[in-house]
């Protein structure tokens, strides 16, 4: 069963907007679409004020919190304010700012009315609200237009509470980062600094030459005379030309996803004394430092600025004191800063269709079609071409041209089909062919993660991904692919709405735990050779022309007493035949690598008895 996760509901969730897809239905004002994956639009017209305002964005769960944040680029100077409005049982608020930014001249705006207030950087609301919108709006300077990369949205169920949770990842993980100590820089605001200091700490290491105080100039809040509002720091990162996000996190465990992505997370904390053990500060209202790994034990290894040398920066806190300072007093709020928010892309849909090439109509649509992607599935982006993202499905294995090495599977999706995923690993699979939660369609195969806020179906409908013991493993994978039985045959298929063979096995496997190549040729890699006398029931079956004998075009799953499981387009269907149907000789008389039927045979095994 799926592993259970003792924090029932996750506090926050964070939207992020970064594809030209995700942008439809938003209304831009002197703004046309950019090159991407410079920017997603420019500034049409330099002498006037541009905005981008979103539809209404319905939130997965009612929110009392809010937090906004922008990417854009002014070569030639400008500022970027961000506003949002939120539906509550009132109706709708008038719109909150979070003010302007300007690199070295950023002022915040505070206000309150009936529905909330703004405090500097985060809305809290006096009643919680269910929907909202944001919008952008910028103003260029100089002849060179302004260019918008990036916007997100991360709401926040303050009155959840928080609960510690048992680590799902383990071993040891470290990013190497830049050292830096605002105590040591020796300036009359050092002691302010953390935020600038831990953020100019992550742009080293991304390669970007931003002195700490320089940082610090950089994100100062004019209005409050302060350096760590938390808008103008991931704004000061995004107009460097990254992607850079305020988020909430729910867990260590997603922190650590991320620094397994290779991207450090900068953290917020809130503890008094004796709460931090090894801590410069004894106590503090808020500081920042840069998570950069975990020690084996699960103690958080950080980067913290506090500390009175570079050399004595990297320190090592409690995991238990670290979740309950970060994630308990600060909601888990987090700086996350990447040159490419492309590597954490899944799918939205119930299933997506991946192609060789951008195709035309439905006849083309065919002919190129090389797979499917499964909702949440893990994708990669490579490039965009109008509508269609050439993508790598992490998900999905094929041999290179070495004939050795498997890496994921490329090809072209509709971008519209994808959005933006935290990386958290999932813990859970749909078992049944078909479930449904929340008004989402779920195919068999898709992997969930029980720790995000979306509805997904009950438990009787999902395993866990450690695999039964072969016994149960061989019988519930027949008893998986027998579900498509009648089904017609689909050429790509690897969903519950069509399967090719290979994608029949994929999933017939993948609902159990083990995930296999995509093609019947790398699935016949993976597996080892057997004895027909030695074949067991969930065995696999290969098959290619005898004239290309090392091309294998075609995988059955083995059903016992001399049967087989197979989808074909030899009959346009997946159904159970006996050996000697599809291939006019008997089972009993079969040898590995036999002609019969002009096809050559294999028999191959990925369970072991």
């Amino acid at each position: 069963m799926p592993r259970k996760n003792n924090a029932a509901v996750p506090r926050s969730w964070t939207l992020v907007h970064f594809l030209p897809g995700d942008f439809s239905g938003f209304r831009a004002e002197n703004l046309v679409p950019a090159a991407f994956p410079g920017a997603v639009f420019r500034v049409k017209d330099q002498r006037r004020q541009a905005s981008l305002t979103s539809p209404e964005i319905a939130a997965l769960f009612p929110f009392d919190q809010l937090l906004l944040s922008a990417n854009a680029v002014f070569p030639s100077g400008g500022e970027l304010e961000v506003r949002a409005s939120v539906k509550t049982a009132r109706g709708w608020s008038p719109w909150f700012s979070w003010g302007t930014f300007r690199p070295g001249g950023s002022a915040s705006l505070s206000s309150e009315n009936v529905f909330g207030r703004m405090e500097t950087d985060v809305l809290k609301l006096a009643r919680k609200a269910s929907v909202f919108r944001y919008r952008l709006l910028l103003r260029p300077e100089g002849a060179k237009p302004p260019l918008l990369r990036l916007a997100a949205a991360c709401y926040t169920d303050s009155s959840l509470p928080f609960r510690p949770q048992a680590p799902a990842g383990s071993g040891a993980v470290r990013l190497a980062l830049p050292r830096r100590s605002q105590i040591a820089l020796n300036a009359p605001h050092s002691r302010d600094i953390c935020s600038p200091v831990s953020l100019s700490m992550v742009l080293a290491g991304l390669g970007k030459r931003c002195p700490a105080l320089h940082a610090a100039a950089a994100v100062r809040d004019a209005a409050r005379g302060i350096y760590g509002n938390w808008f103008f720091n991931t704004a000061y990162a995004g107009s460097l030309g990254l992607h850079s996000v305020l988020t909430r996190l729910n867990s260590l465990d997603e922190a650590r996803a991320y620094l397994e992505a290779g991207v450090p997370v900068t953290a917020s904390l809130t503890f008094g004394p004796g709460e931090l053990r090894g801590a410069p500060l004894k106590r503090t209202s808020g500081h920042l430092m840069v998570i950069t790994g975990f020690a084996a034990n699960g103690d958080v290894v950080v980067n913290d600025p506090a500390a009175p040398e570079d050399r004595t920066v990297e320190r090592v806190y409690g995991r238990g004191q670290f979740e309950k300072a970060w994630l308990g007093n600060k909601f888990g709020l987090a700086y996350i800063v990447t040159e490419d928010l492309g590597r954490f892309l899944a799918v939205k849909r119930p299933y997506a269709e991946l192609y060789e090439a951008p195709p035309g109509g439905g006849a083309e649509r065919r002919k190129l079609i090389e797979s499917q992607l499964l909702l949440n599935e893990r994708v990669e982006l490579a490039e965009l071409s109008g509508r269609w993202a050439r993508v790598r499905a992490c998900e999905q294995k094929s041999l290179r041209a070495d004939g050795r090495t498997l890496a994921p599977y490329e090809g072209w999706t509709e971008t519209a089909a994808l959005a933006f995923r935290p990386p958290l690993p999932p813990d859970s699979v749909v078992k049944a062919k078909t479930a449904s939660a929340g008004g989402r369609s779920f195919s068999l195969g898709v992997k969930l993660n029980s720790s995000l806020p979306e509805r997904n179906p009950s438990g009787r409908f999902l395993n866990g991904l450690v695999p039964p013991g072969p016994a149960a493993l061989r019988r519930e994978t027949l008893r998986t692919a027998r579900l498509f039985l009648g089904d017609k045959y689909y050429w790509g298929g690897r969903s519950a709405w069509g399967v090719d063979c290979s994608g029949l096995v994929s999933l017939a496997f993948r609902a159990w735990g083990v995930d296999l190549p995509r093609n019947a040729g790398d699935q016949f890699y993976a597996s080892r050779r057997t004895a027909r006398k030695e074949l067991l029931p969930g065995d696999l079956i290969f098959s290619s022309d005898a004239s290309e004998p090392m091309d294998i075009t075609h995988v059955m799953i083995y059903s016992g007493r001399g049967r087989l499981i197979e989808a074909t387009g030899d009959s346009n269907s997946v159904r159970e035949v006996s050996f000697e149907e599809k291939f006019g000789v008997p089972f009993r008389t079969a040898e590995n690598a036999m002609v019969a039927g002009g096809k050559k045979i294999f028999f191959r095994r990925i369970i072991e008895p």
